[in-house]
């Protein structure tokens, strides 16, 4: 099972039977993917996801994926850096 808090900057596979799942969004979880409820007084939920047939889901590595804990690609755009520029 991949590790939810590991430095992987990649999408993580993970392959799951048909059904509802409960993935974590919050990264306190002692089950990994899978919400245990330890998300409770962070202000966060669990991401609800269902599924109709076996399916393998890519779950973001890096952290900066929009659909956490999915992954939306987002490790692969540039970062933006603010440049500041002295007048003087």
């Amino acid at each position: 099972m991949p590790d939810p808090h590991s430095p992987a900057a990649g999408p993580q596979p993970l392959d799951l039977p048909a059904g509802v799942h409960q993935l974590c969004s919050c990264g306190r979880s002692r089950h990994g993917w899978f919400c245990d409820g330890a998300h409770l007084g962070t202000g966060r939920v669990s991401y609800e996801l269902r599924l109709s047939a076996p399916a393998t889901v890519l779950l973001c590595g890096c952290g900066h994926s929009r659909r956490y804990p999915l992954c939306d690609g987002s490790h692969d755009t540039p970062v933006r850096r603010i440049r500041w520029q002295w007048w003087g």
